[in-house]
């Protein structure tokens, strides 16, 4: 399913003379986990090293583990660059996967009547078709726009969970927007960018489905039900990631002299992820606020239950910022 560019994998680790090699693998790649180890290992005779920590993003390098392996290369899959030079060399693969572009466009056509004007989004692992999905859109009578990459998402149409520069580029020139991958993840963040409709075509499964305005409309309500209920508590918990993209410690301290000021109570808890477990005994804090990747607030982690605020939503709640001024391009941009 998966394009493995083992050929590149093999020269960098010749190239690089590296003995020992880590692997970062997403979720949906580990079932081949033993078969990579084995071909690079008998093509290099490097030890390779699976990493069993999480993978979510190119913000998430293992290099603790790295560190710890003493190991002269890190091969990171399913994601584009997103962190600065490390002290170990990092390899980045798309692991891209083909869909079958026909099926998915004549698969969506009930869903785009009374659009014209079409915004086409994915992630890395299916940008190399997204001139193809353009094309077949316009067979169709659609006319396709793609926002040209930048910064943290460099390819054309590409989004990340917590960047959708692509999107938010064309949102004035289009109708609503086709997103090619699975699940609501992505999507929703696209809505969330932009506040107009999206077309999410599963290239896994075939199925199609809509996120909306209205979708939009119950994210704000439980936002800002977070906020009014945080208007009132004293303690505030500041969440730190020590991963390597989402370490943002000096946000953090600044936000301590915040809400000093402001009368509260602060502490920063710090971790790699952050996950119930790690946090529920700490009861004393009544509201989080997360300065790791601001989806972790939004979309909330089962088993946390008091409020998760954003760095931008605790500015609301200090009154530093106002509500109606978040929606739309800065919601999760952290300005402080």
């Amino acid at each position: 399913m998966y394009d493995l560019e083992l050929d590149v994998v093999i020269s960098k680790v010749s190239e690089l003379g590296a003995s020992r090699v880590l692997l970062q693998l997403p979720d949906g790649m580990r079932p081949f986990a033993v078969q990579l180890v084995s071909a690079i290992n008998k093509a290099t005779g490097a030890s390779v090293f699976l990493s069993g920590d999480s993978c979510y993003g190119a913000c998430d390098i293992d290099i603790d583990q790295a560190r710890a392996l003493k190991v002269g290369l890190i091969v990171h899959y399913g994601h584009t660059q997103y962190v600065g030079d490390l002290d170990v060399p990092i390899l980045y693969l798309h692991a891209s996967i083909d869909a079958d572009v026909d099926k998915l466009v004549e698969a969506i056509l009930p869903e785009l009547e009374g659009y014209d004007r079409i915004g086409i989004a994915t992630t890395v692992q299916h940008i190399h078709q997204v001139d193809e999905v353009k094309e077949k859109l316009a067979v169709k009578g659609f006319e396709g726009l793609v926002g040209g990459g930048t910064g943290v998402t460099p390819l054309d149409g590409q989004i990340l969970g917590c960047s959708y520069g692509t999107v938010i580029a064309i949102k004035g020139e289009v109708d609503a927007y086709l997103y090619v991958g699975g699940g609501k993840f992505h999507p929703t963040g696209i809505v969330m960018s932009t506040g107009k409709p999206v077309i999410v075509a599963n290239p896994y499964n075939g199925e199609v489905s809509r996120i909306s305005e209205d979708d939009l409309m119950d994210i704000a309500k439980r936002r800002m039900a977070a906020i009014t209920i945080s208007k009132n508590a004293t303690v505030f918990g500041i969440l730190v990631s020590s991963k390597p993209g989402q370490n943002r410690l000096a946000m953090a301290e600044a936000l301590v002299g915040k809400l000093t000021e402001a009368g509260k109570i602060p502490v920063i808890i710090y971790m790699d992820e952050i996950r119930p477990e790690h946090i529920n005994n700490y009861t004393e804090p009544e509201v989080l606020v997360n300065t790791a990747c601001p989806r972790i607030a939004i979309d909330g982690i089962r088993g946390i239950e008091r409020p998760m605020l954003t760095v931008n939503e605790l500015e609301v709640v200090l009154g530093s910022r106002r509500w109606e001024d978040m929606w739309g391009d800065s919601y999760m941009e952290s300005t402080v």
